[in-house]
């Protein structure tokens, strides 16, 4: 009688686990055409070290950004390559400035309570960072 319940559970669980992920996967937005993101986006970079500072970036329909971090202005571009969204820029270095050569930052698209969200990571003097923006 209890392998049967073990079973019976492990497979409740098995099914809770294949609809949740189906449920998050549907959520995240395949990269669109650039002209898509354009439009003011707003938020917060979460730094490790340190509290959250409000990022706020517009973005052009050619995908060339302006930004504000804190009170830092910044400039960069969003493309796609291979499939995937890619930032340069300001996004990616924040406040400080790069430590070695370009880099690039992988954006990723969400969709939450039908809002588009864009998150992703950098890195600048102060250590790595994230940032999580809400299209407005």
């Amino acid at each position: 009688m209890e392998m049967r319940t073990a079973r019976t559970i492990l497979g409740f669980t098995l099914m809770f686990v294949v609809f949740a992920a189906a449920y998050v996967s549907a959520q995240q937005a395949a990269p669109a055409d650039i002209k898509s993101l354009a439009g003011k986006w707003s938020g917060f970079a979460s730094p490790t070290r340190g509290s959250n500072v409000p990022l706020e970036v517009n973005v052009k329909p050619d995908g060339t950004y302006a930004s504000k971090w804190g009170g830092k202005d910044g400039t960069g571009t969003i493309r796609v390559e291979g499939g995937k969204l890619m930032a340069d820029g300001h996004l990616l270095y924040g406040t400080g400035t790069t430590t070695a050569g370009t880099g690039k930052a992988e954006l990723t698209l969400t969709t939450k309570d039908g809002k588009q969200m864009m998150s992703g990571a950098g890195r600048d003097n102060d250590g790595p960072y994230n940032f999580q923006l809400t299209k407005q």
